[in-house]
């Protein structure tokens, strides 16, 4: 599923950038992301744009959630797995098994962006979402209420 954006691109949607087609929530980019040690360096690495479609189309910069392939021992709930070879994976362009980090949140310009991998599906972006409720301790009518109530 294409997201809107890019259906109104021929009405003249766009990112700011003339010859590329404008960024769109699940869209999964190859990112520049900068050392913790060292932020005067980067690697590039793949993530998943959360922010929304006005804020991609109006804003200098992008909100992502990174996305690694260091698989960790356990399944926490913050984290969304991508199997090798499954549909997410395939439409998202990612060549391995995967896990979106709904906990690791960046805000990066988009002269950051080196390549446009895929598009998550809107399954896949609704699991997505449920990762990052649970990670800013929200959910759709406000804040979760405190542990224990």
């Amino acid at each position: 599923m294409r997201c809107r954006c890019r259906r109104r691109r021929q009405r003249g949607c766009g990112s700011g950038m003339s010859s590329t087609e404008p960024f769109c929530r699940g869209d999964v980019v190859l990112v520049a992301f900068p050392y913790v040690t060292d932020p005067s360096r980067a690697k590039h690495r793949p993530a998943v744009i959360i922010q929304n479609d006005i804020g991609n189309r109006f804003s200098p910069n992008l909100i992502v959630a990174g996305i690694t392939s260091q698989l960790p021992r356990r399944r926490y709930p913050t984290d969304f797995w991508v199997d090798l070879g499954s549909e997410e994976g395939r439409a998202a362009g990612l060549d391995r098994a995967a896990v979106v980090k709904a906990d690791t949140i960046l805000t990066v310009p988009k002269s950051a962006v080196a390549a446009r991998l895929g598009h998550f599906p809107a399954t896949a972006m609704a699991a997505i979402d449920q990762c990052l409720r649970i990670s800013l301790a929200l959910q759709a009518d406000g804040v979760l209420p405190p542990d224990g109530e």
